[in-house]
């Protein structure tokens, strides 16, 4: 009972750090171009990731198995280390990927412990990681070119067409999220009734209280926009993270929504992009998954 309590205290915990942290994935574009208020930003997201987690976090069921033994000790370590990274990760008001560190962490818990995991799925689970951020900048970079040759025709029609279809990709990032990076901790937690009404109260709370220096950072910091490049990054993203879902593969939508700004900063010769936090989302990327491996081997 007690192991029980404490899984589901740490999935909720978790959940909260996790919206929290990635609410700016979702709605820091619309948020910080004022299409939509900070209020009904969280409203959009929050939705997002309700939705997704319930409708299609099942996807992710048998992910967990392939990677880390089942043992509920296991489970809360794995847990308690990425909600220690997180919360670093939103005391720094940095995107950080749970996906990486989960995956790292019980990565190492199975090498320190001689567990047989799926090497074949761990492959592909890495190459997704590599590949996925390349496919994002290759086709940001097309769909821009085509969409502004597109918009020149008529450019004072495209801010009323892509405001509202803005909000829609809005929506279907923070989906993506909820049934992907959400779903994971649901498949690592047993994906039963308790867990879920938890977790989603954990989204409810994290994105209303612990989303305000991230989407700051993100919206206003991170980069400047136009409404084509905003569109083209979270459609990319969201596509590539719904993909990777109904194949059952843990995919980062920081990854893929930063490859996808940068692929579209490319496009307008990099002019529209500050390097430096893309840079240092890039280091998380790296830094997440060695420490949740060492940590995970440590144990």
């Amino acid at each position: 009972m007690i192991y029980f309590i404490t899984i589901l205290v740490l999935s909720g915990l978790l959940s909260g750090f996790v919206s929290g942290n990635n609410l700016s994935a979702a709605v820091g574009n619309i948020i910080g171009s004022r299409i939509v208020s900070r209020d009904m930003g969280l409203i959009v997201g929050i939705a997002g990731f309700s939705f997704g987690l319930l409708i299609e976090g099942h996807l992710l069921k048998d992910s967990v198995a392939k990677i880390m033994p089942q043992s509920p000790v296991f489970i809360i370590f794995a847990l308690a280390v990425s909600l220690f990274i997180f919360i670093f990760a939103t005391w720094a008001r940095i995107p950080l990927s749970l996906t990486m560190a989960l995956v790292g962490t019980g990565l190492g818990i199975s090498l320190r412990y001689g567990y047989a995991f799926n090497v074949d799925y761990v492959y592909l689970v890495i190459a997704a990681w590599v590949f996925a951020p390349l496919i994002s900048i290759i086709l940001s970079i097309v769909l821009n070119r085509v969409m502004l040759r597109k918009s020149s025709i008529n450019p004072w029609s495209v801010p009323k067409i892509l405001k509202p279809l803005l909000v829609i990709v809005s929506f279907l990032t923070a989906f993506t999220l909820g049934a992907n990076t959400l779903g994971l901790i649901a498949a690592l937690t047993g994906d039963n009734l308790s867990d879920l009404a938890i977790m989603t109260f954990g989204i409810v709370f994290g994105s209303i209280f612990l989303s305000k220096g991230v989407i700051k950072r993100v919206s206003q910091e991170m980069y400047s926009m136009r409404y084509v490049s905003a569109f083209v990054s979270l459609l990319v993203s969201s596509l590539l993270v719904e993909t990777a879902t109904f194949f059952s593969v843990p995919l980062s939508n920081t990854q893929t929504l930063t490859s996808s700004i940068l692929g579209s900063g490319i496009s307008y010769k990099i002019k529209a992009i500050f390097l430096k936090p893309f840079m240092i989302v890039v280091a998380m990327w790296i830094i997440s998954p060695l420490i949740g491996l060492l940590l995970g081997y440590a144990l």
